[in-house]
């Protein structure tokens, strides 16, 4: 039995497994602090192209060809 018990701390299967699962959490979070503080700034780029292109005058354009 004690080298059954020997055996199962010896084994590192498992601390490869808890390694992957800190280092996937750890991308997540850092993929989620991306997302977040780009998140505000692409907003007010796109609430300033709104309104910028909102306040554009529009002329009518000629009219192309031949006149007669």
């Amino acid at each position: 039995m004690p080298s059954l018990f020997h055996k199962f701390l010896a084994d590192e299967f498992g601390a490869v497994t808890v390694d992957w699962v800190v280092l996937t959490a750890i991308a997540a979070g850092f993929g989620l602090m991306v997302v977040t503080t780009l998140s505000s700034g692409t907003s007010d780029v796109g609430t300033q192209m709104q309104t910028n292109l909102g306040e554009l005058q529009v002329s009518q354009m000629p009219v192309l060809g031949y006149s007669q």
